[in-house]
């Protein structure tokens, strides 16, 4: 209820009063059946986003913090997140990411492991090649764009801004490559869907 309610507000209110989107590419996305949506990261709106612009019901990571604050931790829990502890390598998240995506249900990464400033690529974390090598299913990239407009850092209130949401094809990678290099091809096809 909690989910349904919030997606119906978010999609039918929020987004035409404060981000009107044109999403790109969504037939890209499995219709059923567990994926990994890889996305670039501009603003804490984001997982909001592209929550209401894929067509299925997300799964995402979110930081540790968040969980230890309530009810926003019960709340996002309901909306399918999953606690991540940032800045070390948080093998219960990852375990927790497989368990869902065998499951079927899509995941959303951030393949840069925090918010960037800019278009400028950072590093691509390898927590996201170990993850489509370990349960080989389709990767879609994604590039969220204006939502830093709507929500900049640090900012509490929204602005009315325009945002594009554009998903590519799945990604190809090499199975015998390192989770590094995977990970890698994985953020390059993100910047090459904008």
């Amino acid at each position: 209820m909690i989910y349904y309610f919030t997606y119906f507000l978010t999609k039918f209110v929020l987004s035409a009063l404060y981000f009107p989107r044109t999403v790109y590419g969504i037939d890209h996305i499995p219709p059923q059946g567990g994926c990994i949506i890889a996305s670039n990261h501009v603003s804490n709106l984001d997982p909001v986003v592209l929550g209401i612009s894929c067509g299925r019901r997300i799964n995402f990571m979110a930081k540790f913090e968040l969980f230890q604050k309530q009810p926003l931790g019960f709340f996002l829990t309901k909306l399918g997140a999953f606690p991540v502890k940032r800045n070390e390598a948080d093998f219960g998240a990852l375990r927790e990411a497989v368990k869902r995506l065998r499951k079927g249900k899509p995941v959303l990464i951030f393949v840069e492991g925090t918010r960037r400033i800019g278009d400028t690529p950072a590093k691509a974390q390898a927590g996201v090649g170990f993850l489509a090598m370990k349960t080989n299913v389709p990767v879609i990239p994604v590039f969220v764009k204006g939502t830093q407009k709507v929500m900049p850092p640090g900012s509490k209130f929204f602005n009315r801004h325009p945002v594009t949401v554009r998903f590519g094809p799945a990604v190809s990678y090499d199975a015998n490559s390192s989770y590094q290099s995977t990970a890698d091809a994985i953020l390059k096809s993100i910047y090459a869907s904008r």
